[in-house]
């Protein structure tokens, strides 16, 4: 996400040469917040002399001059290329950095007006007084496009006149307004155009086939879907010079990443067909918790290969690691609510309707007859409407968030108010013709009808009392239920501030200054769609997610809003779901996504919670399909469960299979530490808290019937195990090749022995192991030395196990080794 990115505060390191000559006014210039270095260029091709200049390089960090250099290798070769680098990390800075040094900027007052100049000089000449014709806008300098979403494009404005001394155009307003700007630019009076995706978009014709050297799409993942229009439109530029900036490349699936790859290289990623086969195949199926070795094996090169041989070629991204150190922390905790008795009635009130009862049996074996054909094939087939799948989703989703959503509001249309008495309807049944459902007004305030509601106002009530003058974002994808959470802060006369899509772009600053420096502020009211994205509001602390999106990247780039440069306090985020319902399969899928990334961009080991395979009808398992949308889980611990099934599963693959460490190899792992993590004397693995705030939380959390709650960033830490099993699946599988190969070799009927190796290799036989026997008494040792003491104590440590490293393993399964040794020692020392 571009947007301003002036708040590279720490400087480089002293790299020795003369200071700028502060006479010319170098740009950018910003106060020093610690001794200024010496400023110098950074050369990026000798041959041509070109270089980011002094003025910018000295505010670059290194991860920054390597972006540069990314854009330059690929734009001398006449090819493009997508930096996804983690929002935040300067994606912006790194482009003007790349585009000053194409351009030969000094960076001070000689580059003010310098194509203007310049074309002056041309209208002066005999050729233009002879052919009134001037040479294509790039032939002296380089020129850019950047298209950006209109919420960005002025700051795109702002960072390039902040950054440096360039000839802008703003190609936005009306017809009669753009046109001079394309008129400036074909006269070569112009280095950059900046415009939105909409009017690029409208205006391709006039805008593909100009002399650009150089095009930068800004969330460029808003080309993911090939059909589209603006990807349709976008291809169509004659610059093979095309650049895309995306902190979320990966956002739903690997087809979208080949989309974008291939924009910036026109077929050089092969075709999508060939992608989906080697690629999203692949590594779907690699991430089943069903797969079979093979598809591990295969899921897990492939992965790899992607990463380290393909994506460099095209594609470059960093995360917040690489900062770490200059950040505070962040807690992403997600909190199962339980839904109230009125909105579990509710909910299968909705389930139990004809429309959604059709939708399911469609996905069964026909009831009406003994085909053995699906509904869908047979008596199911017709008489529905494909409109209903969204139609019931976003009544259970309001549902799960507040059942006034569904009654007649004042701000509905005539139509809405309709379709919310029909929805009313269903909720509260008439009773002998009259209405049962609650007045909008009156529902509002009631708690019975929202689950989530009580865990908000409590969480609000402690952080207001709280020192440190606490500031919380609360951001939901609903207008509406924004508007209702506006009533509620003004019954509790808590000071808010509110930004939806109908507030102006002229005036969104100034209600986050506010926000930002009134201590009296306590919550801004955002919608996602609206606020999700271009916003700097780092005075928060806490972030309140009231409702998920089926898309990660919107909550993740909604914390990003608190979690950024320039935070100086811990950033603690709640995401609320409602336990059992439609929300808490968009958390599944989010978790699925999220890993995809995962996968996609490190070739991370990530567990394998999950059985539904992305795009194979057959796999649906528990993510996919009618079946699992349209459902209540009245218990609310189906992720619970998946997750400790997966983690059990881990634990008893490891006790089974793995070596422990080799007598006295183990000395770099501190068991001690390793034992009090395990027996649960350490403090929170993920983030420390002060011992009275997770007492405080926990008790909001209890109280309010919320019975699990877990940190998402631990369900994507890689995992030693699964690596391991990837290891002995790749293992195995090149054996296997290798004894067909040598079948082939010696023919079919295997008497082919001319060239048979002599002499021949001696065999190590290896001591055959009961693994069976094995696992049960390294299940014994556990309870033996306190890891385990009862039954439920296993999921427990099964979980915390997770997560070690190799080394912690192979540790920790050489004292299990040893115990073992111990208690058959006893056992002889008995008998």
């Amino acid at each position: 996400m571009t947007e301003p990115e002036t708040e590279n505060e720490i400087i480089s390191p002293d790299i020795g040469s003369p200071a700028l000559d502060a006479s010319r006014n170098p740009r950018p210039y910003f106060p020093a917040i610690s001794p200024q270095p010496a400023a110098v260029p950074y050369t990026l091709d000798k041959e041509r002399g070109l270089q980011i200049n002094a003025a910018i390089n000295r505010y670059l960090r290194d991860y920054q001059r390597d972006g540069v250099e990314f854009f330059y290798d690929k734009y001398k070769e006449g090819r493009g290329g997508i930096l996804g680098d983690d929002m935040g990390l300067g994606k912006t800075i790194q482009v003007i950095a790349f585009l000053s040094a194409i351009m030969k900027k000094t960076g001070d007052g000689r580059d003010l007006n310098r194509r203007q100049e310049h074309v002056e000089e041309l209208q002066d000449s005999q050729q233009w007084r002879r052919f009134r014709k001037l040479p294509p806008a790039n032939a002296t300098w380089p020129t850019a496009l950047i298209i950006a979403p209109s919420s960005v494009v002025h700051n795109w404005e702002r960072e390039l006149e902040t950054w440096g001394y360039f000839e802008v155009g703003i190609y936005a307003g009306s017809p009669k307004e753009r046109q001079p700007i394309l008129r400036d630019f074909e006269l070569g009076r112009l280095d950059i155009v900046i415009t939105s995706t909409n009017t690029a978009l409208k205006d391709i014709d006039y805008l593909e086939s100009k002399a650009w050297s150089c095009i930068f799409i800004d969330e460029v993942h808003r080309l993911k879907n090939s059909n589209s229009q603006s990807n349709l439109a976008f291809n169509r530029f004659n610059c093979l010079a095309r650049f895309g900036l995306t902190g979320t490349a990966i956002q739903n699936n690997y087809t979208e990443f080949w989309t974008i790859l291939d924009w910036s290289n026109p077929g050089q990623l092969g075709t999508l067909a060939q992608w989906k086969t080697w690629v999203t195949r692949s590594l779907t199926r690699g991430q089943d918790s069903k797969a079979s070795p093979e598809q591990i094996a295969t899921g897990r090169v492939i992965a790899r290969r992607l990463v380290d041989r393909l994506l460099p070629h095209f594609f470059k991204r960093r995360t917040k690691d690489i900062i770490a150190d200059q950040l505070p922390k962040k807690i992403d905790q997600i909190v199962f609510c339980p839904l109230t008795d009125i909105q579990k009635v509710v909910y299968k009130r909705f389930l139990a309707t004809p429309e959604v009862q059709t939708l399911l049996k469609r996905e069964e074996k026909c009831d009406k007859c003994k085909s053995g054909k699906y509904g869908r094939e047979c008596h199911y087939k017709k008489d529905f409407e494909n409109s209903w799948v969204f139609q019931f989703m976003t009544v259970l989703l309001k549902t799960s968030n507040h059942l006034a959503l569904m009654l007649p509001a004042p701000i509905d249309t005539s139509e809405q108010t309709q379709r919310h008495r029909e929805q009313a309807n269903i909720a509260w049944p008439p009773i002998n013709g009259v209405p049962q459902a609650p007045k909008y007004g009156e529902a509002v305030f009631d708690s019975q009808l929202c689950g989530k509601w009580q865990v908000l106002k409590d969480l609000l009530n402690v952080w207001r009392k709280e020192p440190g003058n606490n500031k919380v974002l609360i951001f939901t994808k609903s207008v509406k239920l924004l508007e209702m959470l506006e009533l509620r802060l003004k019954e509790a006369f808590i000071d808010f501030r509110k930004l939806d899509g109908s507030v102006k772009q002229s005036e969104r600053m100034n209600i986050v200054d506010q926000f930002n420096e009134d201590p009296n502020v306590f919550v801004f009211l955002i919608s996602i769609m609206a606020g999700g994205v271009g916003l700097n509001l780092v005075s928060a602390n806490k972030v309140i997610i009231f409702d998920p999106n089926w898309n990660p990247a919107h909550d993740l780039q909604a914390q990003d809003r608190a979690f950024r440069f320039g935070q100086r306090r811990d950033v603690s985020v709640y995401r609320l779901l409602s336990a059992g319902s439609l929300e808490e399969l968009i958390y599944k899928r989010q978790v699925y996504k999220q890993q995809q990334m995962k996968i996609g961009y490190e070739a991370s080991h990530q567990t394998r919670y999950f059985e539904g395979v992305q795009g194979d009808k057959t796999k649906q398992g528990e993510l996919f399909g009618i079946k699992n949308i349209f459902k209540l889980d009245e218990s609310g611990a189906a992720t619970k469960a998946t997750i400790e099934k997966s983690h059990l599963e881990q634990l008893d693959w490891a006790l089974t299979n793995l070596e422990g460490a080799p007598s006295g190899k183990s000395d770099d792992v501190d068991l001690k530490g390793l034992t009090a993590f395990l027996l649960g004397k350490d403090d929170d693995p993920i983030v420390p808290k002060k011992e009275e705030e997770k007492d405080a939380i926990f008790n909001i959390l209890n109280s309010n019937g919320v019975s699990y709650t877990h940190h998402n960033d631990a369900l994507l830490k890689a995992s030693a195990i699964e690596a391991t099993m990837a290891k002995k699946a790749i293992e195995s599988k090149k054996r296997r090749e290798q004894d067909v190969k040598r079948a082939r070799k010696l023919g079919k009927d295997g008497k082919n022995t001319s060239n048979a190796e002599w002499p021949p290799k001696r065999k190590h036989h290896r001591v055959h192991v009961d693994l069976e026997r094995r696992l049960h008494e390294r299940s014994d040792a556990l309870k033996s030395l306190g890891y385990i003491e009862k039954k439920e104590d296993i999921r427990l440590a099964a979980e915390k196990m997770a997560h070690l490293t190799e080394s912690q393993w192979k540790a920790l399964l050489a004292q299990l080794d040893e115990e073992l040794l111990k208690l058959k020692e006893k056992e002889k020392e008995q008998v």
